[in-house]
């Protein structure tokens, strides 16, 4: 039995006819259905394309035909879909598979783990799939593996943990927008800044703390990165983070959280505890979904064009599934800040302070 490298690449018919010890010919006449074979070596031949998750490009087409149109899988986490993040970044992916002609099949991330990650790839070559875009799932090299191997293409969307430099990725300039926001409520004259952190491990959040760390940091002022809250992005994972913050004997003036979402918790907390926004805690967010502009107050961000996010997964992918070489393999989209109402200049500050930049 043949053994696939490390550097394993989409397994051929040459490959089944060595795996089966056969001849080219005799391997062709059973992946086609032909009659001349032997039933021993006919199920040699079909243990072995099974085994190494073989899938002929006729059973591809055949896919593609009976559904009408070539479709991307696309898996999700569960938790994702009450996060308004998840219908920007599917907005723009569905817009531009539309204008293609392409469908997109979501689900879940545990349909991947049900059975072998080779079964699972080839069933899905065999569906007719073009490729695998993943969104914020953490990263396994098995599954991609599995996936060259059947002849898909993967391409992740902010993963988790952070993949080999060879898989494609996209996101934004997480470290830079939230260095901006950060810089924003310094010049506000703020110094308790706290930071309300994503899933653990996860890394767009990791780079997101950095960045509010490096501004800290460049106002003279020392963070704990080990002591950010941390859990999913949601508005109960916020809630709960401030109001332990904004309860503490050090309650923070400002707080940033790393998602939209995780906001709409802090802000909440801030009712909860008769503490008024902007006037007493200044509050931003990340991701600039529809809830942080109909929040109340509407909520300062940092914008990241998740809707382009999307487009550009999809774009990425039918590049890859088109035998496309790509000139980069992580693509980062700009983010930038976008001043609202729940942002105000430090409770405490003197008419000396506003005039001095941190």
């Amino acid at each position: 039995m043949m053994a696939m490298s490390s550097n394993d690449r989409k397994v051929t018919l040459s490959d089944v006819a060595e795996d089966a010890n056969v001849s080219l010919g005799t391997a062709s006449k059973v992946i086609n259905g032909r009659t001349g074979v032997g039933e021993e070596t006919r199920q040699r031949v079909e243990e072995s394309a099974r085994r190494l998750g073989f899938v002929a490009l006729a059973e591809r087409q055949r896919a593609a035909h009976l559904a009408g149109e070539s479709t991307i899988e696309m898996l999700i986490e569960p938790g994702d879909v009450s996060n308004p993040y998840l219908a920007a970044f599917l907005g723009g992916a569905i817009e531009v598979a539309s204008s293609l002609g392409i469908g997109l099949l979501t689900r879940s991330i545990a349909s991947a783990i049900t059975d072998t990650p080779t079964a699972w790839a080839s069933t899905l070559a065999r569906a007719g799939r073009i490729g695998v875009i993943e969104v914020t799932s953490e990263y396994s090299p098995t599954r991609e593996r599995a996936l060259r191997v059947a002849g898909l293409p993967m391409v992740l969307v902010d993963p988790i943990d952070v993949p080999r430099t060879s898989t494609p990725s996209i996101g934004a300039t997480n470290w830079a927008g939230a260095y901006e926001a950060t810089k924003h409520l310094l010049s506000l004259g703020h110094r308790r800044i706290d930071y309300i952190g994503g899933p653990p491990r996860a890394g767009c959040d990791v780079v997101r703390a950095h960045g509010w760390a490096a501004a800290m940091a460049e106002a003279g002022i020392r963070v704990d990165l080990e002591g950010v809250p941390r859990g999913a992005y949601t508005f109960e994972h916020g809630l709960e983070s401030a109001l332990s913050l904004l309860s503490s004997s050090n309650a923070p003036t400002a707080i940033f959280a790393g998602s939209d979402i995780s906001a709409m918790g802090v802000l909440e907390a801030a009712r909860q505890l008769g503490v008024t926004v902007p006037d007493s805690l200044s509050v931003v967010g990340f991701d600039d979904t529809i809830v942080a502009r109909t929040s109340t107050p509407p909520l300062t961000t940092v914008h990241q064009p998740i809707a382009d996010i999307g487009r550009a997964a999809v774009g990425t992918l039918l590049r890859l599934s088109n035998g496309e070489n790509l000139a980069t393999k992580r693509v980062e989209l700009s983010t930038h800040l976008v001043v609202r109402s729940s942002t105000a200049p430090r409770p405490e500050l003197t008419p000396k302070e506003m005039n001095v930049q941190p």
